[in-house]
């Protein structure tokens, strides 16, 4: 089953990406980001090649590759199920594929909209769900 966390109010989405990649590359995770568009995708991976500070993070717009553990694209075609993290305002159609789940919301009132629309949802099927207060620092379980 997909565990699913929900990152919420989240100050910078690009930046709570970043800090989560920084841990889980270490865990040899194969991560797919779904974006909505190429320039989104584009703005991502100019974001992560300018501003970790840690470490490089790998990654690849579009063209998968097995080698390449961070996959950015706005079409589904993942080439691992291990781990997920959706910006997109919908829900993935492939979302129950992937071993974790990361959604990541805003401060916006339209982003808050559509992702508890999405929380419904995974609720309603029985998913558990973590809910993550970046701007408390707590952590619900649903």
């Amino acid at each position: 089953m997909t565990y699913i966390d929900f990152y919420f109010n989240v100050e910078n989405k690009f930046k709570k990406i970043q800090e989560i990649l920084e841990k889980e590359i270490f865990r040899k995770r194969k991560i797919f980001i779904s974006v909505t568009d190429l320039i989104s995708a584009e703005a991502l991976s100019d974001f992560l090649y300018s501003e970790s500070s840690v470490l490089f993070l790998p990654h690849e717009i579009g063209n998968h590759q097995e080698k390449t553990p961070i996959h950015i694209d706005w079409d589904h075609k993942s080439v691992s199920d291990d781990f997920m993290i959706n910006l997109k305002p919908n829900i993935s159609t492939f979302f129950s594929r992937y071993l974790r789940l990361i959604e990541i919301v805003s401060f916006d009132e339209e982003d808050k909209k559509t992702a508890r629309d999405r929380l419904k949802f995974y609720r309603d099927r029985g998913y558990e769900i973590q809910l993550i207060d970046t701007a408390k620092d707590k952590q619900l379980v649903s």
